[in-house]
């Protein structure tokens, strides 16, 4: 008997490292088989992210235009998977997290009445404005969405008040701890290379906090006011060094390098592939993000987050003590690093990773071939 097509969705880096899991996991399934559709969403990033893990893609649409609104890159997603749904019949559609890719997918499946399953599915801040417009999207997700793929229980809970039935929820766990693991010991054994400024830092037995930043709804005045606070910081704590690996979209891009730039110990690089991110990650004193990713991430690594959000949808590893939200305000920001600094540490002890155990993707892959056997 022939294997079954599973359509996996990945549009930007994300999405690409917490699927490649499952991508892996599935390429050993006997009754089903991955077939891996980048949108290129943010396609320098992701094709980076997936060859870290050996994948390539089977079908690329090359939605991005220079400029591209959110409602001209959805048209162009119902497009393109329109025409592909076309071309491969899958069994199944998979989609991650909150993108735009993943829900023009969703509504496509939905439409086409194709079973959609969502990974990480569940998280809710409360507020449809922020994040913008994922908040809005994962609703939407969990409208069409067949399968419910839950990182913790109280993202199950969510579906569960939004009136989801239970046998359609899988507390899997998140498929981001599968890909550390996956990853932290070939880095531990072949570090990769990182730029010669931070090697020597690292060689050298520096400090340096890692940077990131990249939210839409932070775009304009928030983003001023996060790099006014790195700028802050940078100057109160001459000796140690910040790492900004920089989002290529223009509208973070051009901020930071105006106003970071010119800082000694402020280090602006591109973007990193994920193995040359987790060493970055693994070295760093803490952490100042407003990513969603970095906050589950972080736990295995025993680093703190100040989440430069007023929101999250991952309150679990602020219950844990990794994560603490601290918004855009420079003075806060300013405020919360330097109790880090006062702690003189760069490890937290603070317990496991709330988000799992490494084996999310065998279960959302068990779960899918016993709904399609």
């Amino acid at each position: 008997m022939s294997s079954k097509p599973v359509l996996i969705l990945v549009g930007t880096r994300p999405e690409a490292i917490k699927m490649s899991p499952i991508i892996l996991r599935l390429q050993q399934s006997t009754v089903l088989r991955p077939v891996i559709c980048s949108t290129g969403q943010h396609k320098e990033m992701l094709s980076q992210t997936l060859a870290d893990f050996n994948i390539s893609p089977d079908i690329e649409l090359a939605v991005m235009q220079p400029g591209q609104t959110l409602m001209g890159l959805a048209g162009r997603l119902f497009l393109g998977l329109e025409k592909t749904l076309g071309e491969i019949d899958p069994a199944c559609i998979l989609v991650q997290g909150d993108t735009t890719t993943a829900y023009a997918g969703a509504v496509c499946g939905f439409y086409a009445r194709i079973p959609v399953g969502h990974v990480e599915a569940g998280l809710r801040s409360g507020d449809m404005y922020a994040p913008y417009p994922e908040e809005f999207n994962r609703k939407g997700i969990s409208l069409a969405a067949t399968w419910h793929f839950a990182p913790t229980q109280g993202a199950a809970d969510n579906l569960l008040q939004e009136g989801v039935a239970a046998d359609k929820i899988l507390v899997s766990g998140n498929t981001v701890v599968d890909a550390l693991m996956c990853m932290r010991d070939a880095i531990k054994q072949t570090p990769p290379p990182l730029p010669e400024a931070i090697e020597n830092i690292i060689r050298n037995n520096g400090q340096y906090v890692l940077v990131t930043g990249h939210r839409r709804e932070n775009f304009g005045q928030g983003m001023e006011d996060i790099c006014s606070a790195i700028a802050t910081l940078a100057r109160l704590h001459p000796k140690c060094f910040f790492v900004y690996p920089v989002h290529l979209n223009p509208q973070v891009k051009s901020v930071v390098e105006q106003r970071l730039a010119s800082l000694p110990n402020v280090v602006l690089t591109a973007p990193r592939g994920y193995r040359s991110f987790l060493r970055l990650l693994d070295n760093c004193l803490f952490v100042l993000s407003d990513s969603g990713g970095i906050q589950e991430e972080s736990p295995s690594f025993g680093k703190r987050v100040l989440v430069m959000r007023d929101r999250t949808e991952r309150p679990e590893g602020v219950a844990a003590g990794f994560c603490r939200l601290v918004g855009t305000s420079k003075e806060k920001i300013v405020a919360a690093a330097e109790e880090l600094f006062a702690l003189s540490a760069t490890s937290a002890q603070l317990g496991p990773n709330p988000y799992g155990d490494g084996n999310a993707a065998e279960r959302i892959v068990a779960m899918i071939e016993k709904n399609l056997a």
